[in-house]
């Protein structure tokens, strides 16, 4: 089969350098807007079988005409390119794969998650797989939420709980993956929460508890934002009681005054502004102002740890387990000469880029990893670089 990584940032880089070392594919393709990352990145692999080409994600006939030379596409930009990518896919006949969605909510200028998943009788009649979201979170966070959903025989909260503390070299302020997306998630859109049989909405930023996650990280306070697990995941696994599912996001205090400083002040808006008679949107500011996450592997230090933790009864009696993913940027870097974040998104879709091209993946149509048998995603990540431990906290 043949493959195809749509993005050569951080994320695509992690992607291809995986699958250059796991040789599934006989031919892949790195495709970038930018002619200059994509030879870098082919400097990086020094593989025969590795091509480069410019495509840009935003234009519909170049993305087909990529995914006609294909079998498989992993889309690795910015998620409000994903609908077009998608169609070009369906239209290319090759199956597709990303990391995130634009939004959960209708947004003006924004893709719904239920736009992508409407496709799903097209992807379905036409024998392919459009796999929503096979990073960490969303990711392996709902392959886990599947997992230990199986152990159990009924389930009352399924929580997602994502937690970075590290530091910059050199920079008081950085962000680790797309800034334009961790503005969306954090200030922009409004999370939807579960709760009580019920989706309902929340102010962004909302704190929703401290939560302990395991050493060195121990007990942060974790904060509402917008994420696509407390909406999928409902709707996939559904055993009796499910009473509440919600996304936390560990942000030190600093940050979240600095986002609802930038949402105060509307530099946040896309809308562009003439300001001395140039055309600028506020947000592309602040986002030239800011580090090029891409650029920050070997200089950030600390740890991750992103999991999921379910609580519910087996045997009728009451059950609570966290599995989840700790690593340091370090650790990342070591590895991969890539930071932590990208290291953590890219080795999951890398993994289902390869049991689909293996036929371990026989799904079609458009689903999210809930969706999917998690028997061989928790066996082979270890394997791929990510551990995976289960921790019983009753």
């Amino acid at each position: 089969m043949k493959l195809a990584v749509l993005g050569s940032g951080g994320v695509g880089r992690v992607i291809a350098k995986t699958v250059a070392k796991t040789g599934r594919f006989k031919e892949i393709i790195c495709a970038d807007i930018s002619e200059e990352t994509v030879n870098n990145l082919l400097l990086t692999i020094n593989k025969e079988n590795f091509h480069g080409t410019v495509v840009d994600a935003s234009d519909y006939e170049q993305v087909k005409k990529l995914a006609l030379k294909v079998d498989v596409l992993v889309n690795a930009v910015i998620p409000r390119f994903n609908l077009i990518v998608m169609k070009a896919c369906l239209a290319g006949q090759c199956h597709y794969l990303d990391l995130a969605c634009d939004t959960i909510l209708e947004l003006p200028g924004k893709i719904d998650l239920s736009e992508q998943l409407d496709l799903d009788q097209h992807f379905s009649d036409a024998g392919l797989l459009a796999l929503c979201g096979i990073g960490i979170d969303p990711g392996c966070t709902n392959i886990f939420a599947r997992y230990l959903a199986n152990q159990m025989d009924e389930i009352e909260d399924i929580l997602i709980r994502d937690a970075d503390v590290s530091s910059v070299q050199g920079h008081d302020i950085a962000l680790y993956f797309s800034p334009d997306t961790f503005i969306d998630e954090c200030i922009t859109e409004a999370p939807l929460f579960y709760e009580n049989g019920m989706f309902v909405i929340k102010e962004p930023l909302e704190k929703i508890e401290d939560f302990t996650f395991p050493d060195p990280i121990g007990k942060v306070p974790v904060y509402a934002i917008s994420h696509e697990e407390a909406w999928t995941i409902p709707r996939f696994i559904k055993k009796n009681r499910l009473k509440k599912c919600n996304f936390g996001y560990a942000l030190p205090g600093e940050m979240v005054n600095i986002l609802k400083v930038l949402k105060t002040l509307g530099l946040d808006s896309e809308k562009p502004l003439n300001i001395k008679g140039n055309k600028v949107a506020p947000r592309d500011v602040v986002i030239e102002l800011l580090p090029k996450p891409a650029e920050l592997a070997g200089k950030i230090k600390g740890n991750i740890c992103v999991g999921t933790l379910v609580r519910g009864f087996k045997n009728g009696r009451k059950k609570e387990l966290f599995m989840y993913n700790r690593i340091s940027h370090e650790t990342a870097y070591h590895s991969m000469q890539e930071q932590g974040t990208s290291y953590q998104t890219g080795i999951p879709a890398a993994l289902a880029a390869d049991l689909l091209a293996e036929g371990v993946i026989k799904t079609r149509g458009a689903v999210t990893p809930e969706a999917l048998d998690p028997e061989p995603f928790i066996k082979n990540l270890p394997r791929y670089g990510l551990e995976i431990e289960i921790e019983e906290r009753l």
